[in-house]
């Protein structure tokens, strides 16, 4: 039988939602604020769905060295785990994760140029709360913009 707050939860397969936790849209729509104020290469800002919202997808007018553009896309749920993923139009990608994942730190980073799930290694952001995660999250962003290269990406100290 169903409960009425499992009936108020977005729908996730079983594992992610597990792992994950389900997607706090409040959290998503502070994100994309803070993305549109702070970041002046941000194009548009949208979540998936308005009133259910998984993803916020953040493209951006320019990318890291030769890349012409590029998306960060965040997820973050109500138990504070959250996903930051980079990707570009030369498709390099990294990410900064928080969430449980076996065999690794629970705050993550997946290095690029791919953003293997295996290895990661722990990420350089261990802030938890929104607003400082996404001003760090951006601020590592605006540091391999500004020096055209995803060297030292990670390697900023706490909070970046």
């Amino acid at each position: 039988m169903t409960t009425d707050e499992e009936r108020s939860q977005p729908s996730q397969p079983a594992e992610q939602s597990e792992v994950f936790g389900p997607t706090d849209a409040g959290a998503l729509r502070e994100i994309r604020d803070l993305f549109v104020e702070q970041e002046p290469l941000v194009t548009t800002a949208t979540l998936d769905d308005p009133l259910n919202p998984q993803t916020l997808s953040v493209a951006l007018s320019d990318g890291v060295g030769d890349a012409a553009t590029a998306r960060i896309d965040i997820r973050w749920s109500l138990t504070g785990n959250y996903a930051a993923h980079y990707t570009d139009d030369l498709d390099r990608n990294f990410r900064f994760d928080c969430h449980p994942k076996p065999d690794a730190p629970k705050r993550h980073f997946h290095p690029p140029p791919d953003a293997p799930s295996r290895p990661v290694v722990p990420s350089c952001i261990t802030v938890s709360e929104i607003g400082l995660v996404t001003r760090a999250i951006l601020q590592r962003w605006r540091y391999a913009y500004a020096n055209d290269t995803f060297d030292g990406l990670n390697d900023a100290t706490n909070p970046p």
